[in-house]
């Protein structure tokens, strides 16, 4: 008697959740070393050559595909169309590398480095020395009687405006003037002095310098543009994952002893400026990704996943994400979800869908990275891992 036989037209994909006698014809409970097409044809992949050795501790490509960087050995190189490199910046360390781009620059985090790659592949501090406060002493002139105040800034080399520093403050009898010493000063900056006339509380540019003293006898309407970035301050220093999302820059800073992690973000526009007293929020677990689409900010712990949008956090999955690099928009169209890998496979936003866990259970890794590829036609969302996790209700099969 001839056995029966089945007929598959197409090939549906890997299924290893579903128990394998009562999977339909076409599905696989294995699926090594091949490519399923969008019509269901099975391929072997292709092979693999190395292109170059390294100890990478990280990697990444402008959003323009134009220039690709990697962190290896502790340097940050720039790899070029010939894979050779050139050392940007030595010594950034050897712990994960985290990364966002702002206007073609490219900011990167280790925790305790941080830098900026500008578009000329000249890179320069993320952080910036916040300015100490200068001494005042009185001299003759002719100022009303009051309490003056004075605080510093510094314009940096690039353009940006740090914070200021701590306030100074005096009180000077009618007819005297503000002698202004200990100006402090920074290599390649220009110090910027905000005063505070008598007795009011709004500092107003008095003056730029690359002098350590200065005299001051002029009368409130002298006084230029107000302060703005009073009581601002640089990037947390131990703060390391980070996104770039609707004009801020977003951070990720692990609390250990209460297993919280704080989530940063700068000021609008400026992503070298944050407000340590109101601009943050908490959530709960280790944070290991900040991933970034037009809808919202995607935040995974090592136990929750997160959906921000500005002004409320709304928990989307009872499960962690895994640290990494893994999530990916396939193209600026706002219409394309993020995808992003999960303790329990790959996920999408916004809306938030897991799109594998109904048949994928594999375990997740310790670190990730994705990228979207195009290859012979088609795009692919590939995920590598370095081994390690426990598979979520994974299913044993003789």
């Amino acid at each position: 008697m001839t056995a029966p036989t089945t007929q598959i037209q197409a090939f549906r994909g890997l299924n290893n959740v579903t128990d394998p006698v009562r999977l339909k014809a076409g599905w696989l409970t294995r699926a090594d070393n091949i490519d399923i097409s969008d019509t269901g044809r099975i391929t072997r992949r292709a092979g693999r050559t190395l292109a170059k050795a390294g100890a990478f501790s990280g990697a990444y490509t402008t959003d323009d595909h134009s220039r690709f960087f990697v962190v290896d050995g502790g340097d940050l190189q720039q790899v070029h169309a010939d894979l050779s490199t050139t050392t940007l910046y030595a010594d950034v360390g050897t712990a994960p590398v985290s990364w966002a781009e702002v206007n073609h620059e490219v900011y990167f985090s280790t925790g305790g480095v941080k830098g900026v790659i500008g578009v000329d592949n000249v890179v320069r501090p993320w952080a910036w020395p916040v300015p100490s406060a200068p001494a005042l002493a009185a001299t003759s002139g002719s100022l009303p009687a009051g309490l003056y105040q004075v605080v510093c800034t510094f314009i940096l080399a690039d353009g940006r405006e740090t914070g200021a520093g701590d306030m100074a403050d005096i009180w000077l009898s009618d007819g005297q003037a503000l002698t202004i010493s200990g100006i402090p000063q920074k290599p390649g900056a220009t110090t910027q002095v905000y005063i505070a006339p008598a007795n009011s509380a709004v500092f107003g540019h008095a003056f730029a310098t690359t002098s350590t003293a200065a005299t001051w006898d002029a009368g409130p309407d002298s006084l230029g543009a107000n302060l703005t970035t009073q009581h601002l301050s640089p990037p947390p220093v131990d703060a390391a994952e980070l996104a770039h999302w609707a004009g801020r820059m977003y951070l990720m800073q692990h609390m250990p002893g209460q297993d919280t992690t704080v989530v940063w973000f700068s000021q609008p526009l400026a992503p070298h400026l944050f407000d340590y007293e109101k601009d943050f929020f908490i959530v709960r677990g280790r944070g290991v990704l900040l991933a970034a689409h037009a809808q919202g900010l995607i935040v995974g712990t090592d136990t929750t996943i997160y959906g921000y949008d500005g002004a409320n956090l709304t928990q989307l999955a009872s499960y962690g994400a895994v640290p990494g690099q893994g999530a990916v928009i396939d193209t600026e169209d706002d219409a394309q979800p993020l995808l992003f890998w999960t303790q329990r496979g790959i996920c999408a936003a916004f809306p938030f869908a897991n799109l594998t866990a109904s048949r994928l259970s594999v375990a997740p890794g310790v670190r990730v990275g994705a990228a979207i590829v195009g290859q012979g036609g088609a795009r692919k969302f590939i995920v590598t891992l370095h081994a390690g996790g426990t598979a979520f209700n994974a299913r044993s099969y003789p």
